[in-house]
């Protein structure tokens, strides 16, 4: 039998929504994501990298993403990262992917179907050796 809106109940519509962890390794790539570690040492700032590997894609906003943010800043790269759960970061993460520094802007928690999206923006406080971004 073939389940759709048309064969389940109202209350039970938002309970089977499908998990796309599968469909997405098709789409997802190996990324070395380097979180960045910002300890004081003799009171100045070190900073380390810690590489993880992850299984995600990155890629940029679409132009009317970047319009809707409240920065306004269309010079700023804003991009998406969507990977699997297992890369945890945080709000304000530093991470370095494919050789340039994002900052962690938004968290989206979609763990129930498979994955995590992560919005990103390339830091400009430090000059990094940079490599086109895919």
């Amino acid at each position: 039998m073939i389940y759709n809106a048309n064969t389940m109940s109202l209350e039970n519509a938002n309970t089977n929504l499908p998990n796309m962890s599968t469909t997405l390794e098709s789409w997802f790539q190996t990324l070395i994501v380097g979180i960045l570690i910002k300890t004081s040492v003799n009171n100045r700032v070190v900073e380390t990298t810690t590489n993880y590997s992850a299984s995600g894609v990155i890629h940029p906003f679409k132009v009317q993403q970047l319009e809707i943010k409240p920065e306004g800043q269309r010079a700023w790269k804003w991009f998406v990262l969507r990977c699997k759960p297992d890369l945890i970061m945080a709000i304000d993460d530093t991470a370095v992917i494919h050789g340039a520094r994002h900052r962690v802007m938004g968290i989206i928690d979609y763990t129930e179907y498979g994955y995590l999206e992560y919005e990103l923006v390339r830091d400009y406080d430090t000059i990094m050796e940079e490599t086109p971004e895919p």
